[in-house]
């Protein structure tokens, strides 16, 4: 199998995975090692958002700092380190409709299974005023990526963060119904509570994914709907782009905090075996091509 045919099987999987009756949990990774680790749990697919990848990537905010290039490389990346279906994060389109093409082709050539355009304007994850495209403009480029696609599977979602923005539930029901009649394969929102997706989802005639792990308190660590709320008001995924990362973090922070206070490694009960490690990084695999290879009388 070439690695289109294995990418355009893991687009017709994750096109399953979305219509199948139960939700799916998406839990994103942030490198190629979290995706694997993804893999390693049984979860069927992963995510990559420009917020795990600008901080593993370079310790840097997710204020529009990344190129389509870094991410689609750090995209490539994950594909080739798992089996699993990787939904990509990919910004506004990084350009005007006319070459909203680049950006497609670039993930489609990654590996990945979709991507998301928002119509946020930027102003995320800071106190900076946040505006959001015209509606006009956003279905153009949701047009343009659809055409720009050579792979049907290849999933063009249409992110709608007016919800975040302006707190108007209404606006963004009516951006989600535009952006459906332009092609758009899913919508996206996250900042769109159980309780109002409930009232909603019987008018966005295409899956909806929300964001299950979305920051919404000043100051608090608490998404705006539980897991299961969502999937009883109607959420085809539940995307958690931020937990993952959240908990490595809180991890390393945990374990050079007790390091610095004085505990041995030893002692350190939240860390992994170095062998349990090897075992899942393909060690073993190393092992048994080296030993296919070994010449007969070989001195070491």
């Amino acid at each position: 199998m070439t690695p289109n045919d294995r990418y355009s099987a893991r687009r017709a999987t994750f096109q399953e995975l979305v219509r199948s009756p139960e939700p799916l949990l998406l839990a994103g990774a942030y490198d190629a090692l979290s995706a694997r680790l993804v893999e390693r749990a049984g979860f069927p697919a992963t995510y990559l958002g420009s917020f795990g990848a600008a901080a593993s990537t370079f310790a840097l905010p997710d204020v529009g700092l990344l190129t389509l290039t870094e991410l689609a490389d750090a995209a490539r990346r994950m594909a080739a380190a798992t089996s699993l279906p990787v939904l990509v994060d990919g910004e506004a389109g990084f350009y005007e409709a006319p070459n909203v093409w680049r950006a497609v082709e670039a993930f489609e050539a990654a590996g990945v299974v979709g991507m998301h355009i928002e119509d946020n304007l930027g102003g995320k994850h800071t106190s900076r005023p946040a505006g959001l495209l015209r509606t006009e403009e956003m279905t153009q480029k949701i047009r343009a990526a659809l055409e720009a696609r050579t792979d049907s599977n290849f999933m063009i979602i249409a992110r709608s963060d007016a919800a975040w923005v302006t707190g108007d539930i209404e606006e963004c029901v009516t951006r989600l119904e535009a952006y459906v009649a332009a092609g758009a394969d899913m919508v996206f929102a996250p900042a769109v509570p159980a309780v109002e997706l409930r009232e909603i989802r019987s008018r966005i005639d295409a899956p909806f994914m929300v964001a299950g792990d979305l920051n919404d308190a000043p100051g608090g660590n608490r998404p705006s709907s539980t897991i299961e709320e969502y999937a009883a008001a109607g959420a085809d995924v539940v995307l958690l782009w931020f937990s993952l990362l959240g908990a490595a973090a809180q991890g390393v922070v945990d374990t050079l905090d007790a390091l610095k206070g004085g505990r041995e490694v030893a002692d350190l009960d939240r860390i992994i075996s170095q062998h349990t490690f090897e075992d899942f990084m393909g060690y073993a695999d190393y092992e048994r091509r080296a030993a296919a290879y070994d010449a007969p009388g070989t001195d070491r």
